[in-house]
């Protein structure tokens, strides 16, 4: 039997500008990356089912190559979802307060879009404390990424006191340029996050 996905969850409000645009992006990267490794999906605290994802999103420059992106629905946030991820990315804090309330446990895998970007990027040029990754093979990708996030939670202070704002600005119904600042914080996020997950599928 094949080893199961590891799965990342991005979460924001209505689950159709943000966490859409982190979810299409994170999977395309990873698919070319790490291919057959991740389950990377999303969903929103209130959701509104009616709503699809603005043309301010599909207009953004990087989104031409997410075919995914034209079929995205809104999901909304359940205990099931949260405790099936084993990375969980909010927008903000109050999304990462809202996936704690769900299910508590999951606070030492839950942080911001912003936050595990910035981790990420500083484990990469070591400004964090390496992760003591177990031997490869011995664990699942899952595991992996699991411990991973706990071995971030544990210098989660040093990480946020290096950023500005852990939020991302929701760019909903404001104009244009609130969803061009969107992206041009999220990308650099999404992209660390990448390299970072990808280097563990690499692992096994």
């Amino acid at each position: 039997m094949s080893e199961p996905l590891a799965t990342v969850l991005f979460v924001c409000t209505g689950n159709i500008c943000r966490s859409a645009y982190g979810q299409h992006l994170l999977a395309r990267q990873l698919e070319e990356a790490a291919p057959g490794r991740y389950r990377v999906a999303s969903a929103g605290t209130q959701v509104n089912p009616r709503l699809t994802v603005p043309p301010q999103v599909h207009a953004l420059e990087r989104a031409g190559a997410l075919a995914t992106l034209a079929e995205h629905s809104p999901t909304q946030l359940s205990g099931r979802t949260v405790a099936r991820a084993d990375l969980l990315l909010g927008a903000t804090a109050e999304h990462s307060a809202a996936i704690l309330r769900e299910t508590p446990g999951a606070l030492n895998r839950s942080f911001t879009m912003l936050e595990f970007g910035a981790a990420a990027r500083a484990l990469a040029t070591g400004t964090l404390p390496a992760w003591s990754a177990p031997e490869p093979g011995a664990t699942t990708l899952a595991e992996d990424v699991r411990s991973l996030a706990r071995h971030v939670a544990r210098h989660r202070p040093a990480v946020r006191a290096a950023l500005d704002t852990i939020d991302l600005p929701d760019p909903y119904g404001r104009e244009d340029a609130a969803y061009t600042a969107m992206a041009a914080a999220l990308e650099p996020a999404v992209d660390a996050i990448t390299d970072l997950l990808a280097g563990l599928a690499r692992r096994g």
